[in-house]
């Protein structure tokens, strides 16, 4: 206390005087603890393309060499064999183009991992260009996982089975955390789980959806550590922030995806060590509810498009895994409810923006201020490592500089890493392109420059308190040997004790304290609370060692009286066990025999399922033997069947043309009685008899149906009459016309050619021709026939013969002027042009021999075709007289 008192009575100092006294305090007090340079560690990417070229080599696993861009180029161009100046960077080490994932891991962040269980804070950080693989090394994709969920996956495989159950730690908002329990974090369990069945808070009650492309189990599963405490229980909790436009946003923020994030600031704790004040802290128990968490917040975070990176980093982002570890209580069971005995550390990992240069990536509005933000916190960072790096190169009485931690928000919350409270590493991207030479060179000289600043190592406090180390372990291969002797019946058990109790130790050596020192009078108020401790315990010690003397003493008689008692049971346990062995030897004789016997029934169930195998195979070949005859019977029986089926439609056919003539030829006889009927009925009602000439005779007609000719009138295109009609109305008889009319010669043949509208298409090479013609679809008026001074008429007819191919006919005839002003037209020539299958086809159909329509010359024939029976009766004649008359006569 009389120290304390002294120290007002010192002359005060300016404030100048004792900034500059406390920053020499400080850097003496760094340079006396064991300091380790910044890790760096190159990472270069593949080409993208094979004809890409690149400006660096790898020369070996720790130097790369950096041509320039105009040698590269001239070189390329002329092939010189000359030597090229090339400038030289050595890294801790350099992964080469093909290394994996996993590679990178292990040489990288293993070792900080191995740091988080041991209580030390550790940085990572990634650091290049933009799309030189800086979030694929962090992140990486679905079938190489990056450096973040390797980090998790080590993490939790190492304290799977010393986690403390959920909500035992809880975070204070202040950077710390406090210990509850077990009732308060079964009360928090409740109400979490509540909000997950009410679909309310973070994490509603719904499947995990993580990211596929980094949960993905592709890579090998990793060893867990073997640096774990395990006497401690652990809990895992998770940050996640973006430093966007100098600003710090909680992209684990409890509000909607499309809301807007609030700014954050960052302050210092009651430690000095700083942290986001109000950032989300979630606790994760596995693997995959970490990858959610990290998957929510990437949805959050900014990402744009640009020229040289179609999914660019528009912020910085830090990923925060943070390990809390507390001591168990004497029997390994439970967490001891002390908040001082707490141990936190952290491990951040950066994933920091690509800089960027406007005259290449061509931003403009957002983009361009968002590349110029990025480039300004990047500068910081170099700025600060610059300082650090010649503040540390000082002598001991120059003023240092003072850093500009606060210029940046990504520099002002890694203070404490850069001043000495954890190991620092980072990887530095590169993309061997030669146009991002320029780049690389400035990425490379930033590299170099960090490789020589120094950061103390820091050296984590662990409470001492005095408890038996291996506890946990004891106590349960304690419970698990009571329950096994409780299975065997053993009442003893019941009231074993355990002894785990205090380690005889007065705890660590004194520590080390300066007398001279401004803060003297504080330290010697420190090192007396520190002995009246040792104190206390040395004497809690000696009082616990009494005790357990007493309770030797009392465990040695006790174990001699048993050993008296166990020498008894041993005898007699002797002679039973020489009886249990002769009657053992007894029961494997009869082992044996029975062995022997059943390897004889073996043998026999052996053949016999040879012989039902065979069986079986010759059963199946009679059974496919059986099935090939029923198809060959099926296939004869369709065969007959479809042979039957072409006879019987053949046949049909045949009937039916039978049929149809016959029922022709009745039709033509009943019209011949009608016409004579209808003759005699006109000689007795008319007085004077018929010329010859107007009315032909029973014997014509008759013979003109024997010789196939026929004659039509255009005067009447009517239906025919009833047989009354005939009766009652007189006939006219035919217009005179001389059959043997020749034209002139001189003056050639004009055809009339009457087809129909839409003739079928020929395609064979012989077609038709007819010189000096005029086509025509229909003959309604005697001036179509007449007007146009033709003297031949051809018609053309097609129809589908008994195979079903087009059968095209062309009836020919000459057009003779009658004496009523009209013309007929007398058929002497009919064409037939066909078209075969060289294959004949059997199941072909013959079409029924009907008349012709009228639709297959594109109208009415200007004649009557009452006495038409059919087309073939056409063909058949010799001659076809066609009569045609400007206007109808008048009766007689």
């Amino acid at each position: 206390m009389k120290a304390m008192a002294r120290v007002p009575q010192r002359v005060p100092k300016t404030p100048r005087q004792m900034q500059g006294q406390m920053q020499s305090e400080k850097r003496r007090d760094v340079s006396n603890k064991q300091q380790d340079p910044v890790t760096v560690f190159c990472r270069v990417r593949p080409l993208q393309s094979e004809g890409d070229l690149t400006c660096l080599r790898v020369k070996n696993a720790t130097t790369i060499a950096l041509t320039p861009q105009d040698q590269l180029l001239q070189h390329h161009q002329k092939q010189q064999n000359g030597a090229q100046r090339e400038l030289q960077y050595i890294f801790n080490h350099v992964f080469q183009p093909d290394a994996n994932q996993q590679e990178v891991f292990t040489a990288v962040a293993q070792p900080l991992v191995e740091n988080l269980v041991r209580g030390r804070n550790s940085l990572l950080f990634t650091y290049g260009v933009t799309g030189s693989g800086k979030t694929y090394t962090m992140t990486g994709n679905s079938r190489h996982r990056g450096v973040m969920p390797r980090c998790l996956d080590l993490l939790f495989r190492t304290i799977s089975d010393h986690q403390a159950k959920k909500f035992v730690f809880k975070p204070d908002r202040l950077n710390g955390f406090e210990i509850l329990s077990e009732e308060d974090a079964l009360l928090e369990r409740q109400q979490e789980m509540n909000q997950r069945f009410a679909g309310a808070g973070r994490f509603a009650f719904r499947r995990k959806d993580s990211d596929s492309e980094i949960a993905s189990q592709a890579s090998v599963e990793p060893t867990p550590l073997t640096v774990l405490d395990e006497d401690n229980m652990y809990s895992v909790f998770i940050t996640y922030v973006e430093m966007y436009n100098n600003s710090v946003y909680d992209l684990l923020e409890d509000s909607a995806v499309q809301k807007s994030l609030q700014c954050k600031i960052i302050r210092e704790d009651a430690h000095h060590q700083m942290f986001v004040h109000g950032v989300t802290e979630v606790e994760v128990k596995t693997v995959e509810d970490a990858l959610e968490v990290f998957q929510m917040g990437q949805k959050r975070k900014r990402m744009g498009n640009t020229i040289l990176n179609a999914e660019s980093s528009r912020s910085h982002s830090v990923f925060n895994i943070r390990l809390v570890q507390a001591p168990t209580d004497c029997q390994g069971e439970r967490v001891i409810q002390d908040k001082h005995t707490i141990t936190v550390s952290q491990l951040s990992l950066v994933d920091l923006a690509g800089s960027e240069r406007s005259s290449r990536t061509k931003n403009t509005g957002v983009r361009l201020r968002e590349a110029g933000n990025i480039n300004n916190s990047l500068m910081t960072l170099r700025t600060c490592l610059e300082y650090l790096r010649e503040n540390q190169q000082l002598a001991p009485n120059v003023p240092a500089k003072k850093i500009p931690y606060r210029d940046s928000k990504i520099t002002h919350m890694f203070k404490n890493y850069f001043d000495g409270e954890g190991q620092v590493s980072m990887i530095v991207c590169i993309n061997p392109r030669i146009e991002d030479y320029d780049e690389n060179m400035q990425v490379m000289k930033f590299a170099e420059m960090t490789q020589e600043v120094q950061i103390a190592r820091a050296t984590p406090m662990k409470p001492d308190l005095g408890l038996t180390p291996g506890r946990r372990k004891a106590n349960k291969l304690f419970k698990i040997a009571v329950n096994n002797l409780n299975e065997l019946g053993i009442p003893e058990a019941k009231h074993l004790e355990m002894d785990v109790g205090l380690v005889y130790s007065l705890g660590a050596d004194f520590p080390h304290y300066q007398m001279d020192s401004p803060e003297a009078a504080c330290k010697i108020q420190e090192l007396m609370e520190y002995l009246e401790q040792r104190i206390d315990k040395r004497r809690k010690l000696r009082a616990n060692m009494d005790i357990k003397c007493d309770n030797f003493r009392q465990l040695l008689m006790n174990l001699d009286r048993d050993n008296l008692q166990l020498r008894t049971e041993l005898a007699s346990m002797k002679a039973v066990y020489k009886q249990e062995r002769e009657r053992s030897a007894a029961l494997e004789n009869k082992v044996r025999i029975h062995e022997s016997s059943i390897d004889v029934l073996n043998n026999t169930l052996s053949k016999r399922e040879r012989q039902i195998q065979e069986l079986s195979q010759k059963l199946s070949e009679q059974e496919h033997l059986v099935t090939q005859k029923e198809q060959e019977k099926e296939k004869q029986k369709k065969k007959y069947n479809s042979k039957l089926a072409v006879e019987s439609d053949k046949n049909k056919r045949e009937f039916d043309m039978k049929l149809r003539e016959q029922r022709a030829k009745m039709q033509e006889r009943m019209r011949i009685k009608d016409e004579k009927l209808r003759l005699v009925s006109n000689i007795l009602q008319s007085e004077d008899v018929p010329s010859l000439p107007r009315s032909q005779s029973s014997e014509n007609l008759l013979n003109d149906k024997d010789r196939g000719g026929f004659t039509t009138r255009t005067e009447s295109t009517a239906p025919p009459t009833t047989r009354t009609d005939i009766y009652s109305t007189p006939r006219h008889g035919l217009a005179a016309a001389n059959n043997r009319h020749r034209r002139s010669r001189s003056a050639g043949d004009k055809w009339l050619e009457h087809r129909a509208a839409n003739p079928v298409p020929l395609g064979t090479i012989m077609q038709p021709y007819l010189k000096n013609r005029k086509s025509v679809t229909k003959l309604t008026d005697m001036k179509e026939l007449t007007g146009h001074g033709a003297n031949k008429y051809c018609l053309v007819a097609q129809e589908a013969d008994t195979d079903g191919d087009v059968e095209t006919k062309l009836y020919k005839g000459n057009v003779i002027p009658t004496c009523g002003g009209g013309a007929q037209v007398v058929f002497d020539d009919v064409e037939c042009l066909k078209q075969k299958s060289p294959v004949h086809s059997p199941t072909r159909k013959r079409p029924s021999n009907g008349n012709l329509s009228a639709s297959a010359f594109g109208g009415h024939l200007p004649t009557s075709t009452t006495g038409l029976t059919s087309v073939q009766d056409v063909a058949s004649r010799c001659n076809l007289g066609i009569e045609g008359h400007s206007s109808k006569k008048s009766k007689m």
